[in-house]
């Protein structure tokens, strides 16, 4: 069953043409997690369930540090605000269990290579109340047993490499082989990027770079290496009218 994560996803996407830039920081504070710890891949339900994403051409920033932990606060949003603070998702995990410690998925995150994961946890099943009265004659009977252990938990987990400093700074939506009209629709802006000084906002369009058309994201990637340290003329959609902006590409990775 596809998870609500990828479905609200494909709505953020289709609803990004009427959305402003989010100029917010990363998701909530940084959770106060306990040191990571040595867990093997078949005991770690992050590491069992760890889906990575395919990342065409995606050059990301050489890390090296501990991952950081965040506590989810929206899917949609967070994501809209990892892309702008300059990060790109590079997988997920998702499943149901009871009380998971943090320092988990702090221990998937450094063996997927990312700088952040954040995590959402809901409460799904809790113990009846004469279970909770079995747990205590049972604690009372072994100190080594847990009052919670039978609350069932939903645990999602996005993990995020910071990328290199972007010569162009957007995330773009490949269009679909049934879309007729010409461009690349712009779903995040990177704070800070090219792009972001020159205007370009979510919901425009991407027609033309540097005297060149932009058929697909591929495509974008290319003309923008072809143009790296340039400045081009960057021709975009803006709702039913045509802009053209000026900007200085970043230089080349």
């Amino acid at each position: 069953m596809m998870h609500p994560y990828v479905i609200v996803l494909l709505l953020v996407m289709l609803a990004a043409c009427s959305k402003p830039v989010v100029k917010q920081p990363v998701p909530d504070q940084p959770v106060i997690a306990v040191p990571p710890v040595e867990v093997p891949a078949e005991d770690n339900p992050y590491t069992q369930h760890y889906v990575a994403r395919q990342l065409h051409g995606v050059k990301l920033s050489s890390g090296g540090q501990e991952p950081t932990i965040y506590k989810g606060v929206s899917e949609a949003d967070d994501y809209q605000r990892m892309l702008n603070d300059g990060y790109e998702m590079l997988g997920y995990s998702s499943f149901e269990t009871t009380d998971v410690p943090p320092s988990r998925a702090v221990a998937q995150a450094a063996k997927a290579k990312a700088d952040a994961v954040v995590v959402y946890t809901k409460l799904i099943a809790a113990p009846t109340a004469a279970m909770r009265l079995q747990q205590i004659k049972e604690q009372s009977k072994s100190q080594g047993a847990s009052a919670g252990k039978d609350e069932v938990y939903s645990y999602f987990a996005t993990y995020w490499g910071k990328l290199a400093p972007p010569a162009l700074g957007v995330h773009v939506m490949q269009p679909s082989k049934d879309d007729a009209k010409p461009g690349l629709m712009v779903m995040a802006v990177i704070t800070g990027s090219p792009a972001a000084q020159a205007g370009v906002a979510v919901g425009d369009v991407l027609l033309n770079l540097g005297g060149e058309p932009i058929p697909s994201a591929q495509a974008l990637q290319q003309i923008v290496h072809r143009h790296a340290g340039q400045e081009v003329e960057l021709v975009l959609r803006r709702v039913n009218s045509e802009k053209r902006v000026h900007l200085t590409l970043g230089a080349a990775l």
